[in-house]
């Protein structure tokens, strides 16, 4: 009792003031939604899958651009090196000419002799 007492004489009661009223018509409340730990959880796991499933898209797109790439420096090689070949081919067939080296038979002394001439298959196949 002497506790009740000694804060009735020392401490003063607050005074409470009178709260005014503003009258509206509408009365908003304010509701703040909370996630469990569990939800939490669940949308950032979703969140890291996401991420996880976009950048591995980009580097599959990433790398096929770049084989695309390869692949048509590759054909450029190709058909280079088919033109050369051809060109080749047609240098062989003009050297391989039947008056080409009759010609270069007779430039160097040679006599033409049916005994002589034998008929040699290609060395390779078209």
């Amino acid at each position: 009792m002497a506790v009740e007492s000694y804060r009735r004489n020392v401490m003063p009661e607050p005074q409470v003031e009178p709260k005014t009223r503003e009258k509206s018509g509408t009365r908003t409340r304010t509701r703040v939604v909370s996630l469990k730990k569990a939800e939490t959880l669940v949308y950032l796991a979703l969140f890291v899958l996401i991420a996880a499933a976009a950048i591995f898209v980009l580097s599959l797109k990433m790398e096929a651009y770049e084989l695309q790439t390869e692949k048509a420096q590759l054909e450029n090689e190709i058909a280079i090196k088919e033109g050369e070949i051809s060109e080749l081919r047609t240098e062989v067939t003009d050297l391989a000419s039947y008056d080409r080296i009759y010609e270069k038979a007779n430039e160097l002394g040679l006599d033409l002799n049916n005994g002589n001439v034998k008929v040699a298959e290609k060395y390779g196949k078209d």
